[in-house]
């Protein structure tokens, strides 16, 4: 291929169904059954989900479209890995109700949504109204770090919202356990609305957590975006493209936006147009982005459920983060793909090493 950005600008008329693989037949975009997985595939150390059909297309856009969803397919878990997860989980909720015979426990975020990594964290969050989150921050983890059944307990105490991290030793699945904190609960709902209106959602979710973990930049205690800030910024992103769309009349250009498209065009929104330093976003009645009463370096963004809770502003390696939006959209845009070329490769494996996330099919 000789042509550059120009492709991914294409536009494929009453392209609705985002979770359909494309083909071009006689230089004309159609839609088709979604392609069968890892078909042919190869380099499966480097790109274990891109398969010799879809590197067989010449089109960039449509390419890296396909690739998408194979990628999604590869990555999401399988219903013996989520079967497993529910198992671990009984157990940890068994050991718990040992040491608060009262304490609720529940899973949230990407367990509830099964949007998530090979190897991420399950996150659960215990509740009791008769202690406070301290009282029982300190009481579940004495018995953690006494009992033989978990590893490596590690307890996040001058967080925000305090977390305790450990590893189930049957599994080695990692567990964060944060307390009496109802903000991941009452997202659920909210959750799954959101990827009804937005079909393109999971596959970015699955991307950009992807990205993120690559570059240890996936955990908010740490500065990074965690699952729950991504979400919200994922959806701040989608309803401006749409609030932007209404305006100029311009809806029915939602229907031709590509996989490819929407990857890149959030990379450029965080990476270049929002001014998080002037900029804040508001997540209730809609979604709106107004200014901050005083500039800073702090990335913000309003839990909406709680308009004092400032779910951006731990995230203190935000430019850092943006910076490399910014870098990916510019080469993204710009480099000359070669032909049967993986071009998710540049964005969740650059560096061509072994994938981080290497699956048993």
């Amino acid at each position: 291929m000789q042509e550059k950005h120009k492709h991914f600008s294409l536009r494929i008329k009453n392209f609705e169904n985002k979770n359909q693989a494309i083909v071009i037949d006689d230089d004309e975009p159609k839609i088709q059954k979604q392609i069968k997985q890892n078909e042919n595939q190869f380099d499966s150390e480097i790109t274990p989900w891109f398969s010799q059909k879809t590197a067989s297309i010449k089109h960039p856009t449509i390419r890296f479209h396909n690739e998408i969803i194979e990628f999604y397919d590869y990555i999401s878990p399988t219903i013996e890995e989520h079967r497993k997860r529910e198992q671990a989980l009984m157990r940890v909720e068994t050991f718990v109700k040992e040491c608060v015979s009262q304490v609720d426990i529940q899973a949230f975020g990407s367990f509830k949504t099964k949007l998530y990594l090979p190897n991420a964290d399950i996150d659960v969050v215990m509740i009791d109204k008769n202690i406070s989150a301290k009282e029982l921050y300190k009481k579940v983890a004495q018995n953690l770090m006494k009992s033989d059944k978990f590893e490596n307990v590690n307890l996040i105490a001058n967080a925000k919202v305090p977390i305790i991290k450990f590893f189930e030793v049957e599994t080695s699945y990692q567990f964060d356990i944060s307390f009496n904190q109802m903000d991941g609960i009452r997202q659920i709902d909210e959750i799954q609305k959101a990827f009804t209106i937005y079909p393109e959602f999971k596959y970015l979710i699955m991307i950009l957590k992807c990205m993120l973990k690559q570059r240890e930049l996936n955990e908010t205690y740490s500065g990074g975006i965690g699952s729950f800030l991504l979400f919200q910024m994922i959806l701040a992103f989608l309803r401006e493209i749409r609030k932007e769309a209404f305006a100029n009349k311009k809806q029915e250009q939602l229907k031709n936006i590509t996989l490819g498209e929407y990857i890149l065009r959030f990379l450029e929104f965080y990476g270049s147009k929002f001014d998080y330093q002037k900029k804040r976003i508001l997540m209730v009645n809609g979604g709106s982005i107004i200014n901050k009463p005083t500039p800073d370096d702090k990335f913000s963004l309003i839990s909406p459920q709680d308009p004092d809770h400032d779910i951006g502003s731990s995230s203190f390696k935000i430019k850092e983060i943006f910076k490399i939006f910014s870098n990916r959209y510019n080469f993204m845009s710009h480099y000359n793909f070669k032909p049967e070329e993986s071009i998710l490769k540049y964005l969740i494996n650059p560096s061509d090493q072994k994938f981080t996330f290497i699956k048993q099919i």
